[in-house]
């Protein structure tokens, strides 16, 4: 498992579950719904989000994600440093600064 921080909104600080450290990049690493692999940045506010070996990608206010225990969740920009996030099908869901 790893956790996910979004310190300015435009980079993640990725860090192991346990570890005492991380590190930063533009970039995240993820599985959608479907199992497949993919990365995102955010760009003006909004997921870049492209498949893994492919050319190019899309944008997008959402990004659909499994977390370490393969529940599906959606994860939104919530401002202010955080992020929300849905779990599937649920009616609400809660903010926080990290991802995992």
């Amino acid at each position: 498992q790893r956790r996910v921080r979004g310190p300015n909104m435009s980079r993640f600080h990725h860090t192991r579950q346990g570890a005492g450290s991380g590190h930063e990049d533009v970039i995240v690493n993820y599985k959608t719904w479907d199992g497949s692999n993919w990365t995102a940045r955010i760009q003006n506010g909004r997921f870049l989000h492209t498949r893994q070996g492919a050319p190019s990608g899309h944008e997008d206010v959402i990004l659909n994600y499994k977390t370490w225990d393969g529940s599906n969740w959606t994860l939104r920009l919530a401002g202010g440093n955080r992020f929300h996030h849905t779990r599937e099908g649920a009616g609400s869901g809660h903010e926080d600064v990290i991802a995992n």
